[in-house]
């Protein structure tokens, strides 16, 4: 079940690549050795988990989560594969879908990306097939729809930086960066020329959380400031299991198609030490995911004591599969497609509440989003 997640993971990030708040974190380097896992409770890091069944009727059937944005205690969530948006209270109970794929007026051909802007209260989702930003209310009623700038290549993701500018993620490898004005409806900037790495094709999000940008062929996480620069705003140093310079330049040579061939491989050290695919953190904990050796592995760094927690599940036996981060909490959800519910949601992290949750919950059910709640 872990190898048919691992491609399923695979096979989502290369169908996204083939469609074609200001913050304030200090720059500095975490060093940390992954090849020696630290034997980490649940409760080292969590208060608690919440689960928050999401409710199956024929209306609100979710074939996969790919972005989750919590929003006045509401949940947003993207299926990728329907080109739809569902909506659930904070309970669970659905509430609306925007489901408008199409070709008319108001329709779109899919959904690459989406996102709430806070300043209007307006959800902005992204067609990258035909160029165009939609505007919906936060009950999703269409408002209008806009075509951005035609550019190199394709648009892919969003990041909202201010009230007026949005970066945008491309396929122009020219610029991969594009700092877009809705005023004046056009790009003002452009930054990031990089080379079609193959490992950046493990990249689950390109912006993972506040304003930051993730490329997997590297261990820098860049900081996009308010004026649209991209710096370094802090990198993960692995020590002996970094990634050399000779690797990186050995994959440059392989193309899409070889990958299929060498997937295994990469995956499992063979041609390269690590692959990043995950970024996260809050005021208290920087959070990074990689693949080495065939494993996923989670490490939290704890800035206020310089302490690295590092393991491929706790040792109540729990794996973590994050999706959106938050000051206070983050969501990840299970689905069978993860493995077993016990690899994800054994009964020793959850309380009573959650065990009957568990329980009641059968293979026809839409996934369950689960909330981990940070100590204090």
């Amino acid at each position: 079940m872990k190898v048919l997640f691992i491609l399923f993971l695979f096979s989502f990030v290369f169908l996204l690549d083939g469609c074609n708040t200001e913050n304030t974190e200090k720059s500095y380097t975490i060093h940390a050795n992954f090849d020696k896992e630290n034997k980490v409770s649940f409760s080292d890091i969590f208060a608690k988990i919440e689960l928050i069944p999401l409710e199956t009727n024929e209306q609100s059937l979710i074939k996969n989560i790919t972005k989750v944005v919590v929003h006045d205690n509401n949940y947003y969530l993207l299926d990728y594969q329907r080109s739809e948006i569902l909506t659930y209270d904070s309970a669970g109970n659905f509430l609306f879908k925007i489901s408008d794929r199409g070709e008319g007026p108001q329709e779109y051909i899919n959904i690459s990306d989406f996102s709430i802007d806070k300043n209007t209260q307006k959800l902005l989702l992204l067609s990258a097939v035909n160029n165009s930003m939609y505007e919906y209310d936060l009950r999703g009623n269409f408002i209008k729809k806009y075509k951005l700038p035609n550019i190199v290549g394709a648009y892919k993701s969003f990041l909202l930086l201010n009230a007026d500018t949005i970066a945008f993620f491309t396929f122009d490898f020219n610029n991969r960066v594009k700092l877009y004005s809705k005023s004046r409806n056009a790009i003002v900037k452009e930054l990031f020329p990089e080379k079609d790495n193959i490992l950046n094709k493990f990249s689950y999000y390109e912006f993972p959380y506040k304003n930051y940008f993730h490329r997997s062929a590297s261990n820098i996480l860049y900081k996009i400031e308010s004026d649209g620069n991209i710096v370094n705003g802090y990198s993960w140093d692995f020590g002996k299991v970094n990634n050399s310079k000779k690797q990186i330049k050995n994959l440059e040579k392989l193309s899409s198609n070889e990958i299929h061939n060498y997937f295994y491989q990469l995956i499992n050290s063979e041609i390269i030490n690590h692959i990043t695919i995950l970024h996260g953190g809050n005021s208290k904990y920087l959070f990074t995911q990689i693949w080495r050796k065939g494993k996923h592995i989670n490490i939290f760094h704890d800035k206020t004591n310089d302490k690295n927690y590092i393991f491929e599940k706790t040792i109540e036996n729990a794996a973590f599969h994050p999706l959106s981060w938050y000051e206070d909490y983050v969501i990840g959800f299970y689905s069978d497609v993860l493995g077993t519910i016990e690899e994800t949601l054994p009964d020793a992290i959850l309380d009573n509440k959650s065990i009957r949750i568990k329980e009641q919950l059968n293979e026809y059910d839409n996934p369950v989003l689960i909330k981990y709640h940070f100590k204090k």
